[in-house]
Order: structure tokens, then C-alpha cells, then sequence
């Protein structure tokens, strides 16, 4: 996924980039080990933070690539500082994605790219029983919410990005959404017992039954995936 994202975005070594949400550093280390890029990863969890730069330190790329602690709704960037954005699975997170969107476009440079994979719904006009399925989903993985399709990319018109095009890859992603889906079917008998012996947080369970209802709701075509790219 890396690499598609890197060549639609056209990412160089000589662009500045911001890894939104970057996790452990996992896009961060990528895109400056094999582009040679200039990477900044922010991410409100300072574990993960801790664990990134330790796996930066060990691939020898400090002169590369650093994160912080920050927040994508709100950075402490100045204005017109990065050549891309990067949203690789962590916008979903962001409660209001046109604030996001809003934030990008200030700390983008003029002609600043921004690039984001992710899920979205395909409509919301969905029935009771399909909503609760929803619910399940993203109150698991502890997603605010997801914007449809059109909605987002209404979102970037408005904030005038030029450029917009969206491709689904919905059917890239279901191998390992199917995985996930029977991966749950043969672990949740044993993560009840290991939550009844006080070995599994609510938190780890919730994850587990997301992951049964995250294919449900792809295989209904409630929800897809796919990659936006825009300019500033």
C-alpha cells in the first residue's frame, strides 16, 4: 500500500512529508528508507511514539525521519510547510474530517499533495439492522465516525483542493478483511474464557467482535475502501 500511495501522490526525495497518524512509524521508516524523503510522523499515543523512534534509531534513518507528539486536527505547524500530506488508515479517527481537511490545506505548500487510504461509507441511508452492524464495527476500533464517498469529496471541493480524484480498491482489501473476519470466528470461544479469567480487557474483546463485523459490513457493500488524492 505504501508504494501505490507514494506513486499517486508522486512522493520524491525531494519532498517534506507529514505521516498523519503515523502509529509506530510504519509509512514514516518506509517512505524515507526507500524514497529518501523527508518524514515527520505525528500521533497523539506516546507509546507508540516511544516504540517509532526506537524502530527509526535501529534502521538508521534519524537524518531522515522523526515524530512527535501532535495532533492532526490541530498542528503546531506553520503554514505552507509540507509538500504532502500522508492519511494512510488514521483519518477514519479524526471526529470531524473536514477540519482535517481544513488543517492540511494551511500546512500544505502551493501545489502540496495530499494523499489518504481509508474506509468509507457507501451511503448512509442504511436500514436499523445495518446500523447496528456499523456500530459494532467502528465503536470497536473506536472510529468517531465515517464520511460516504461523496460527502468527503464534496469536503475537499469546497475547501477548493484541486485535482481530486478517488479510486476504490475495495476489492484489494477483502482477502484480509476475510482473514480478520475468520480469524475472529476461531478466536472469540477462547477470548471469552480469557476475559471470564480477567485475562482480556473489554477493550481487546471489542476488537475481536469489530473484526467479525468489519467484513460484514464490506461484503454488503455498506462500507468500502479506498484512496483519495488531491492539490492544494
Amino acid at each position: 500500500m505504501n508504494h501505490a500511495l507514494a506513486k499517486i501522490a508522486k512522493i520524491s526525495s525531494q519532498d517534506k512529508v507529514l505521516d498523519c497518524g503515523c502509529g509506530i512509524g510504519g509509512s514514516t521508516i518506509w517512505l524515507a528508507k526507500e524514497i529518501k524523503a523527508d518524514l515527520t510522523g505525528i500521533n497523539i499515543n506516546k507509546m507508540q511514539i516511544k516504540i517509532a523512534r526506537e524502530l527509526i534509531k535501529e534502521n538508521n534513518l534519524e537524518s531522515l525521519a522523526r515524530v512527535i507528539n501532535n495532533d492532526y486536527m490541530k498542528t503546531r505547524f506553520q503554514s505552507k510547510t509540507f509538500d504532502v500530506v500522508w492519511g494512510l488508515e488514521s483519518i477514519c479517527y479524526a471526529c470531524d474530517k473536514k477540519q482535517f481537511l481544513k488543517e492540511a490545506k494551511r500546512i500544505l505548500k502551493e501545489k502540496g499533495r495530499i494523499i489518504i487510504a481509508d474506509g468509507f461509507l457507501k451511503t448512509k441511508n442504511l436500514s436499523s439492522k445495518e446500523k447496528e452492524e456499523m456500530s459494532i464495527w467502528l465503536n470497536g476500533w473506536a472510529v468517531p465516525n465515517l464520511s460516504t464517498v461523496s460527502e468527503f469529496k464534496r469536503y475537499l471541493k469546497e475547501l477548493n483542493f484541486r485535482n481530486i480524484k478517488y479510486k476504490d480498491i475495495r476489492k484489494n482489501v477483502m482477502p484480509s478483511s476475510k482473514r480478520l473476519y475468520y480469524a475472529s470466528i476461531i478466536g472469540y470461544p477462547f477470548g471469552m474464557v480469557l476475559k471470564w479469567l480477567g485475562l482480556r480487557n473489554e477493550m481487546q474483546t471489542n476488537n475481536m467482535i469489530s473484526a467479525y463485523y468489519q467484513y460484514i459490513t464490506l461484503r454488503k457493500g455498506l462500507c468500502t475502501y479506498g484512496i483519495f488524492y488531491a492539490e492544494k
